[in-house]
């Protein structure tokens, strides 16, 4: 009985697993994008960025701050060399956005196609490096050359969660198998395998160049070039066969998925700052970044299932399905930004500092997608009230071809102002305020041709004969605008202890509002639907029109409050050493080290 019942729930569970997309998907979302394509790329050193990143340009660094004003460069004497090592603040996302077929651990009553949870991975730079030097002090006085660079790199599973028995070294039900090194020398069978790796590396290159012209005047130049490479593989190959009494249960099974993706762009930046006085400065900056996201997806999934052997007077089923995908995502186009510094002197040596920026993002999405699933389903089964024997058959298909575009459009806007206020000798005080907004706005359309068919072919108490095939052509349209707003209020103190030890601490209590709307048309230009059966054909052409799917809005708000702790020893005028804590105190993955050689 428990065999018979678990190749009903199989049988019926086939019928019920929904469609390679949902009737209002649109393939965009498919896109997994990275937050730093086409913005600015700047280093900011631990020191701010373990507090807030609002405070660039706010509190005193001038190693940061030629990320974004590149003839600050002009202003650091000498050769200096910064190194950092970042801890793992990486945050991780499951998307939500993907269909999960019900399964079971036990191989006997596996439900294909296996789809663990997919999880992305916001990642951080764990290297980051800044070179600042002269020209020539003899022959190109006055002339500063900076290089930089960063490195994202990360290695770990495609999905986020496997059970522990994919690996082999337990069972079904989580015991730890017993291990037997004696192997013989027989011929080997494979019976299971599979891979699971997700691959990272992106590279951020920066070469800056600056200029004294006066005492009063600098001028400074910046070009980047950012690279990264994401390769995943997902395997999953199974060969079960059980035979019980009389009973024989087969399970094979191939699940596999690739994808790809390569992100290029180069940044060509530049500013000037004039010095009125000793104690002002005023700077302008901008630049342009030009790339493209490209990013490549396929997926295969096969299975055959049979439980029994066929004979008229006994129980057996089997089944067959197969499920092949191959996307494509590319994202082209251009950023523009402009901004504004300075400094003005307040009394008894408080310095008022600010910066204010806005970025105005265009960008152009293709994508394309083609798909198609099938399964075949057979069951022969005994009526208990009338002892007759029955066999159904039933297969579908779905083939679904796709290609769309759109454009995306990014701006944000900036700014901050603060006090740096000196409490004694190589001690100041660091107060900020913070204010960011970034308003997002997508628009897609998409073509789709879908052809699906559902066929009963044989006859049953419950099932009848019958033929059913639909066509669809269609445009999608998707319209949605996302914004956020924060506002933050930061606090750093660098306080001299003595012997070169100087202590830093920082808090920042924020606040975060983001609101998303998202609607979804759908229009049908064709929509026809063919039902055969025994007793002849009958078809539907529906009238053109237009499906509309408003998503909930989304509005979230939240305030926080974080501190941080930190330290800088600097033992001759020739190293200093940086270490700040993380989002963790008492995990040490989470804190920062870095370290600046004066030479």
């Amino acid at each position: 009985m428990k065999k018979l019942f678990i190749s009903i729930f199989l049988f019926m569970s086939f019928r019920l697993c929904p469609a390679q997309y949902w009737s209002d998907y649109v393939l965009e979302k498919g896109f997994n994008s990275r937050d730093y394509f086409l913005m600015p790329h700047r280093i900011v050193s631990i020191q701010i960025k373990s507090i807030d990143v609002g405070l660039l340009g706010i509190r005193p660094d001038t190693l940061s701050e030629i990320g974004y004003q590149p003839a600050m460069l002009a202003a650091i004497p000498g050769t200096k060399l910064y190194v950092d090592l970042k801890g793992s603040e990486e945050e991780i996302i499951l998307k939500s956005s993907f269909i999960y077929p019900v399964y079971s651990y036990d191989n006997a009553y596996f439900l294909p196609p296996y789809m663990p949870r997919f999880a992305e991975r916001k990642l951080q730079p764990m290297l980051s490096v800044i070179y600042a030097s002269d020209v020539s002090t003899s022959i190109l006085p006055g002339v500063k050359y900076g290089l930089s660079y960063e490195l994202i790199h990360h290695r770990g599973t495609y999905y986020e969660y496997v059970p522990n028995w994919y690996y082999g070294a337990y069972d079904a039900f989580g015991a730890e198998m017993a291990a037997s090194r004696d192997f013989p020398e027989l011929p080997v069978e494979v019976k299971k395998d599979g891979s699971d790796e997700k691959r990272e590396t992106s590279h951020f290159f920066d070469f800056f160049t600056a200029v004294q012209l006066t005492k009063f005047m600098s001028l400074g130049v910046k070009v980047g070039r950012t690279q990264t490479d994401i390769s995943g593989e997902y395997a999953r190959f199974n060969k079960y066969d059980e035979n019980d009494y009389q009973y024989r249960y087969q399970s094979h099974y191939l699940t596999s998925k690739n994808n790809s993706a390569t992100l290029k762009q180069t940044e060509i930046s530049g500013g000037v700052i004039v010095h009125p006085s000793e104690q002002r400065t005023f700077g302008l900056f901008g630049g342009n970044i030009t790339g493209s996201h490209e990013q490549n997806l396929s997926e295969a999934d096969t299975s055959f299932y049979s439980w029994g052997q066929e004979n008229p007077d006994d129980y057996y089923s089997s089944s067959r399905y197969s499920h092949f995908n191959e996307g494509h995502w590319l994202h082209d186009g251009e950023t523009n930004f402009l901004g504004l510094h300075g400094k003005l002197p307040m009394q008894k040596g408080v310095s008022l500092k600010f910066r204010l920026e806005y970025v105005n993002s265009q960008r152009d999405l293709e994508n394309g997608d083609a798909a198609a699933d099938s399964s075949y389903n057979q069951y022969h089964f005994q009526d208990y009230e009338t002892k007759n024997w029955y066999e159904s058959i039933f297969h579908s298909r779905l083939v679904d071809r796709r290609i769309g575009d759109g454009d995306e459009k990014t701006v944000q806007k900036s700014g901050a102002f603060g006090f740096v206020v000196p409490v004694r000798a190589k001690s100041n005080l660091t107060v900020g305020v913070h204010y960011q907004n970034m308003r997002e706005e997508l628009l897609v359309y998409e073509d789709v041709q879908v052809e699906r068919l559902r066929d009963q072919e044989t006859e049953t108490p419950w099932e009848k004969i019958e033929k059913v095939e639909k066509a669809e052509d269609k445009t999608l349209k998707m319209d949605k605008t996302t914004n956020y707003t924060r506002i933050a209020l930061p606090v750093a103190m660098d306080l001299f202890v003595g012997k070169g030890l100087t202590l830093r601490l920082g808090a920042v209590k924020q606040f975060t509002d983001y609101t998303s709307s998202e609607v979804i048309d759908i229009w049908y230009r064709e929509e026809k639907t063919i039902i055969t059966t025994p007793g002849g054909i009958a078809s539907e052409q529906k009238p053109q029109h237009i499906d509309r799917y408003r998503a909930t809005p989304v509005m979230m708000s939240d305030s926080s409050t974080d501190f941080r702790l930190g330290a800088s020893y600097q033992p001759s005028s020739i190293v200093r050493f940086d270490l700040m804590t993380g989002t963790d105190w008492t995990d040490l993955k989470y804190w920062q080290f870095g370290f600046v050689l004066n030479l």
